[in-house]
């Protein structure tokens, strides 16, 4: 087992860890007051078969948070319910990255072919630069459809195309962006396009920049005298006390990590098929063929996936001042102590690297080697050639990222191995016993002492709060 030793050695290089402005970037008043600026205008297409089941609600509408029998409370509602809409707010010193939620109790359908399930959340995440004025500007939006994502850009934005396409403008109202989501299975996407009201649907407002103070509000049930009814949704902070982040281990609600449990109980496949455990929350959102962007990121690394997702023309930090969701990890330096070398020279470390994404895993196909590899890493790939041996080295700077976030789950924040690469004679353990190592803690500066190398490692736990 590897030993942690006392951080002696490198006191200024685990410095480098402290976030900016860690004190005081979590500002819950001010993070509510930016998520009303921009909290989004917002469509729900209706089906006249189950007006109900395509209302806006809040995931404990019935009084708990046991969610395999919201089904049947759902049926069992002798009104329409009160909106809400979920929110959270993460950012960097160059960018606010403003996440909102939408909660219907049933994804259904009354296609003997299609599937239905219990429970159902679906969101969009805001981009705004922090150009030094109050709210900043808004630059983009990348919206939840099911298992797909879809990037929207803002006037004036300096945002393009980057490893995804743009799939059309955001349309404002007031300065509030304007969504839409679908009838049965609550698709959201940007407003335009074949995404308009049509028939029957809800308009729904967030309710302090109308209103002037916080309520949520019924929808009157759509009819041919009314048939886009208006009504205003109320914002819930993700991490509010007793909230959907307090019960992200709560079994009653989660059927996995980041899973909603879910069942066939009630009339769920009265209509289609029904299916268990089918609903995930923020952290579990993901995009089928994204590449290297990995479930939740959205919710805890939201600057990689937008690096990703999208070009920009100002300045952009990947490294967060205010990130709840997170913990986050700097390799500080490495120490070399033994040359492994297979080829008569000095040995050329490199990392293998990993943590969990929003839905417990560290693995994933097509980046088996981990988050950093010498060559196929998900974020990084790098080798560092011919290193002095016996000496501490700083990673700050030479290699291209150190500093990474992950969520935590139930299992150990990272784990990882040191290597030595050789082309011809086959990469050698930089280690013994020749054996991955995994971290548990979430927060504290560690030196580890893997035999024939030591690592400088800090965590940080919740940047900013």
């Amino acid at each position: 087992m590897p030993l942690r030793l006392p951080l002696l050695c490198s006191l200024l290089l685990a410095a480098a860890a402290v976030p900016l402005d860690a004190e005081a970037a979590c500002n819950a008043t001010f993070n509510r007051d930016l998520a009303w600026r921009y909290a989004p205008v917002h469509h729900q297409d209706a089906d006249s078969t189950k007006y109900r089941a395509d209302m806006l609600s809040r995931i404990d509408f019935d009084g708990d948070w046991i969610l395999n029998d919201n089904w049947e409370a759902a049926d069992a509602l002798t009104s329409n319910p009160l909106p809400y809409v979920y929110y959270s707010v993460t950012s960097t010193p160059t960018h606010w990255y403003i996440l909102y939620a939408v909660y219907h109790p049933q994804d259904w359908s009354d296609t003997v072919f299609d599937t239905e399930h219990e429970n159902d959340l679906e969101g969009l995440l805001l981009t705004v630069y922090r150009d030094g004025t109050q709210y900043g500007q808004l630059e983009g939006a990348v919206t939840v459809a099911h298992t797909d994502h879809y990037s929207y850009t803002a006037g004036g934005t300096h945002f393009s195309a980057n490893a995804e396409g743009i799939d059309g403008s955001l349309l404002l109202s007031s300065g509030h962006p304007m969504t839409y989501q679908e009838a049965k299975g609550h698709g959201l996407y940007a407003y335009g396009g074949s995404h308009v009201q049509d028939g029957d649907g809800i308009w729904y407002y967030p309710s302090k920049p109308w209103l002037g103070y916080e309520t949520a509000t019924a929808p009157a049930t759509p009819s041919s005298a009314n048939s886009q009814p208006a009504a205003y949704y109320q914002l819930i902070d993700i991490f509010a006390a007793g909230g959907l982040w307090d019960h992200r281990f709560d079994t009653s609600t989660f059927a996995n990590f980041g899973t909603f449990r879910g069942d066939d109980g009630g009339t769920c496949g009265d209509g289609a098929s029904c299916s268990s455990n089918s609903a995930n929350a923020p952290w579990g959102w993901d995009d089928k063929d994204d590449g290297p962007v990995f479930p939740g990121e959205l919710t805890f690394d939201p600057a990689h996936l937008v690096s990703r997702y999208f070009k920009t023309t100002t300045s952009f930090s990947r490294d967060f001042d205010c990130n709840p969701y997170a913990v986050e990890i700097t390799l500080n330096s490495l120490y070399i102590a033994s040359n492994q070398d297979g080829s008569g020279d000095l040995s050329d470390p490199y990392f293998n690297f990993f943590f969990s994404d929003g839905k417990g895993a560290d693995s994933h196909e097509g980046y088996t080697e981990g988050i950093v590899d010498g060559d196929s890493g998900a974020q990084v790939s790098w080798v560092w050639q011919n290193p002095p041996m016996n000496t501490w080295h700083s990673l700050a700077g030479r290699m291209p990222r150190n500093r990474f976030y992950t969520i935590k789950t139930q299992a150990p924040t990272f784990r990882i191995r040191v290597m030595d690469w050789d082309s011809d004679s086959g990469d050698e353990w930089l280690m013994s016993p020749e054996t991955y190592f995994s971290e548990n803690a979430t927060s504290g500066a560690f030196t580890y002492d893997f035999g024939r190398s030591r690592l400088s490692v800090t965590l940080v736990n919740a940047p900013g709060r």
